[in-house]
């Protein structure tokens, strides 16, 4: 049995579904199913400046980061 699965956009409540040439079957069944779509996870790049630091809380925050790092590269 040959399966075809597309995901394809609803316009006007309509679907077109083309088919490869080669597909031979004269009757089909067609089950149509939503396709939940996730939603897209923040970049890093948009988390910049929402923490809302003061300088030296900057500094204290790039500090315990690096220390954390370097902890991670330790053999243990």
């Amino acid at each position: 049995m040959e399966a075809i699965r597309q995901i394809l956009d609803v316009k006007n409540n309509s679907l077109i579904i083309s088919l490869p040439d080669g597909f031979k079957a004269t009757k089909v069944e067609v089950i149509v199913l939503p396709v939940e779509e996730k939603p897209k996870s923040p970049s890093i790049a948009g988390l910049r400046g929402k923490l809302k630091l003061s300088g030296a809380q900057y500094k204290d925050f790039q500090n315990d980061v690096k220390d954390s790092r370097e902890g991670w590269e330790k053999n243990i």
